[in-house]
């Protein structure tokens, strides 16, 4: 059987979950039209990394957030570089809501592994045990990350 049909059928019938993951957590379309095709397109070349140890759904989830998440640290360091070439000159601002602004820079200053755990945990709202699922762990461990993500959001708001 050719993984071709397959994965055209999971395209179907995932990619547009993907694109609303993608553009909920960029907060730009065609940034978001990237993802979707970096995701499906990384499956095409290697078929092998979804194991089948979750559901086809858990795995794109997952791997769009990486991807989106790669996507906005490259962002941040695509700014960072703009702004020390051009320094004085204005850079035009695209505007985007207060809170996503904010959200997005306290996920780039969390470890991978946190900002994953708190754009779960906060953004879509789940649950311990759908955490544990979603990033292939205990329930336990899941509790440690969460410790782990509220130690580090009070050392950011702390005096």
């Amino acid at each position: 059987m050719s993984l071709r049909p397959s994965l055209e059928a999971l395209y179907v019938s995932h990619g547009p979950v993907v694109l609303r993951r993608a553009r909920q957590l960029l907060g730009d379309e065609a940034e978001a039209q990237e993802v979707l095709h970096d995701v499906f397109m990384s499956l095409l070349q290697d078929p092998g990394q979804f194991a089948g140890l979750s559901s086809p759904m858990t795995f794109l989830y997952r791997m769009t957030t990486n991807a989106a998440l790669g996507r906005l640290r490259r962002r941040r360091t695509r700014e960072r570089l703009l702004a020390v070439n051009h320094a004085g000159r204005e850079e035009p601002s695209h505007p985007s809501p207060e809170a996503l602004v904010e959200l997005r820079a306290r996920l780039l200053s969390l470890p991978d592994e946190l900002a994953r755990v708190a754009i779960y945990y906060h953004m879509d709202g789940m649950t311990q045990d759908e955490l544990a699922g979603v990033l292939g762990c205990s329930r336990q461990w899941v509790g440690k990350l969460l410790q782990q993500l509220e130690a580090h959001e009070q050392r950011k708001v702390g005096p």
